[in-house]
């Protein structure tokens, strides 16, 4: 497939404003996006969004990867983020999509390898025969959007709490099905991941871009090429984007200076890390840190 034929979209379907903010969630009806888009979704990714579908009634299909499979309520689909997929409903169709950013997953289940690693697939979930686990499925998800409603004390507590119930819940049910719906046979994408996957593993190491293009057994330029096609920055940026938002969660979460966290995240010289944060967030992290 031709990379710059991938729909990538950086918010939302059909919403490409500026990268959302790391602890993002959203929550809508199915009918509210699909029926704009005459109840089609075309193939398209998102890089940094995870999202899942969870559907009571009706049917449809998914796509991914050209390929299509039929979706049968009381289902749930999880869609990790640099999936190509797509969707094709009927109108009477009854559900809803939780989507939130890739990073607030990872914190989630940062323990637990083999959790992470199960939900991190394409997978249609069904039960048909299992009305309450799906039932414990819509109650936890009720209880999420209320508290998302909410202002209530140690709400972010809260949520990662329910949303780890979510799930292990959905963990759980994984295992006694079937394989994932498909993987990925996309090189760009296949890439992408990997790049992605190196820098997350190397916070406490300084690599170039030549060694990560190395370890994935490609040029500089062309990991390059693929990180300006998926998603139009250079892989300079998406390492310094990456390397920012951890900072964020250091500087918001955690009571360490500013050389600390500079430190922590492996810039040897913590004015040159206040100058890179100031310059990809427009304040310094004193700043960001009391606003």
């Amino acid at each position: 497939m031709n990379p710059k034929g991938l729909v990538n979209f950086k918010g939302l379907y059909g919403d490409n404003r500026s990268p959302l903010v790391p602890n993002f969630i959203h929550h809508e009806l199915l009918e509210t996006r699909s029926k704009i888009y005459d109840w089609e979704i075309h193939e398209h990714l998102h890089t940094d969004l995870y999202q899942v579908f969870i559907i009571q009634s009706g049917s449809g299909v998914l796509r991914s990867e050209n390929k299509e499979f039929a979706i049968a309520s009381p289902c749930l689909i999880t869609i990790p983020a640099n999936t190509l997929h797509g969707f094709m409903f009927q109108p009477a169709i009854v559900g809803e999509v939780i989507t939130f950013s890739e990073s607030f997953l990872e914190s989630l289940f940062k323990n637990s390898p083999k959790i992470a690693l199960e939900i991190s697939r394409l997978k249609q979930l069904s039960f048909a025969d299992d009305d309450l686990v799906f039932y414990r499925i819509l109650f936890l998800k009720t209880e999420i959007m209320k508290e998302l409603l909410e202002e209530n004390p140690e709400k972010q507590a809260v949520l990662q709490s329910l949303f780890q119930l979510l799930f292990l819940t959905i963990y759980r049910q994984a295992l006694t099905q079937s394989s994932p719906v498909t993987t990925s046979d996309n090189r760009t994408l296949q890439y992408f991941q990997g790049f992605q996957k190196s820098i997350k593993q190397s916070l406490q190491e300084s690599k170039s871009i030549n060694q990560y293009a190395k370890e994935l057994n490609i040029t500089a330029v062309h990991l390059n090429r693929i990180c300006q096609n998926l998603v139009q920055k250079s892989a300079l940026q998406v390492v310094h984007e990456y390397l920012i938002n951890e900072a964020k969660k250091y500087l918001l979460n955690t009571t360490y200076s500013i050389s600390e966290v500079s430190y922590f995240l492996n810039f040897k010289d913590p004015a040159y890390f206040t100058r890179l944060f100031k310059k990809y967030t427009g304040v310094a992290p004193s700043e960001f840190r009391k606003n």
